[in-house]
């Protein structure tokens, strides 16, 4: 029997919080940029990507997590202007705003611990009245970044909406 690592998922049945182990153990084991292939991020993350053509972007996502939340896994192969690359965003398809708190269980902190232990530097992007817009994570030809979201009006924590590489 297969391990559940290395065995590719139809559906999306991971909890926010596997799925996001998933892809920081992939960006892990990322030397350089080179690397990120389809099959490795399928093997690694245990997802089903298909590209309907060679060059073209291709994705999966999740069914419903809670309230309308889900994830989605995407892969831009590296055609044309664009380097390969990788994302994995936090979606709420009824209410833009909802609460993040379903999708939440690693939070901005977990992810930039996690990644400040594998060697990443970090640049915080301020906005212009100084507010967080995002975390830039440099290694080697790889760059990452987070889009931090408060979980809610009231709440200090920052959640994670978004992970991916910029190119």
């Amino acid at each position: 029997m297969d391990a559940p690592e290395s065995r590719p998922a139809d559906k999306l049945t991971y909890s926010p919080e596997e799925i996001g182990q998933r892809f920081l153990k992939l960006i892990g084991s990322l030397e350089s940029r080179e690397q990120l292939t389809l099959e490795r991020i399928n093997e690694v993350m245990g997802v089903r990507i298909v590209l309907k053509s060679e060059g073209t972007r291709g994705g999966v996502a999740s069914d419903d997590l809670g309230g309308g939340w889900r994830y989605v896994v995407s892969y831009i192969p590296g055609a044309s202007a664009d380097a390969r690359g990788i994302d994995l965003s936090f979606v709420n398809e009824q209410e833009r705003w909802a609460d993040m708190a379903e999708v939440c269980s690693l939070d901005l902190d977990a992810y930039h611990n996690a990644l400040l232990s594998m060697g990443y530097r970090d640049a915080p992007v301020p906005g212009e009245i100084g507010e967080l817009r995002s975390v830039r994570y440099y290694k080697g030809d790889i760059t990452l970044s987070i889009i931090p979201r408060f979980e809610n009006g009231n709440s200090g924590r920052l959640c994670v909406e978004s992970i991916g590489t910029l190119n």
